[in-house]
């Protein structure tokens, strides 16, 4: 049975069974204390789809931290369709290696544009598919939805990328 809550401006549907998923849309900021909400979860690994979170600040942030920090603890978190805003936040600080091997990402959203119509979308990126090209920090070139032509990131790889790289060996 989902159980849907919703904290300050964060929409949360926490859907339990052998493969728990939780679902965040709208969001993460200092209305959203994400810490205690991982303590409620039975341990065992998680699957977290953020692909509807809009906003995070800083404090929204450290409590994403806080969650991850729980769950990981407890088992495997697998973080798919993650938003955007959430994916250049989680580079920048560099957060995915402080976090170990008990979290990956499966998939992401990021800003492309088409240099042939100009179109803008945040189209989702496989990493199974795309892995190789994502730890060189490459991003791959996907289809447009209005030409088809091949759309481009919008911003440095480093931004989105940097949580791929692989260590030189």
């Amino acid at each position: 049975m989902s159980t849907p809550e919703r904290l300050g401006r964060l929409d949360i549907l926490i859907q339990p069974g052998h493969a728990m998923r939780i679902t965040l849309a709208g969001r993460i900021d200092d209305a959203s204390p994400l810490g205690p909400l991982g303590a409620r979860i039975p341990a065992g690994d998680v699957t977290i789809d953020t692909s509807g979170v809009r906003f995070v600040n800083s404090i929204g942030m450290r409590e994403w931290v806080r969650l991850l920090r729980v769950l990981r603890d407890r088992g495997t978190v697998t973080l798919e369709r993650v938003a955007d805003v959430l994916m250049t936040q989680m580079t920048q600080m560099n957060m995915i290696a402080d976090l170990g091997s008990n979290v990956r990402i499966t998939s992401f959203h990021a800003q492309y544009v088409c240099p042939a119509c100009g179109a803008e979308g945040t189209p989702l990126v496989d990493v199974n598919v795309h892995g190789e090209a994502l730890a060189r920090l490459q991003a791959p070139k996907l289809p447009c939805p209005e030409c088809r032509a091949q759309m481009e990131l919008a911003d440095v790889p480093e931004r989105y990328l940097t949580v791929f790289r692989r260590p030189v060996r």
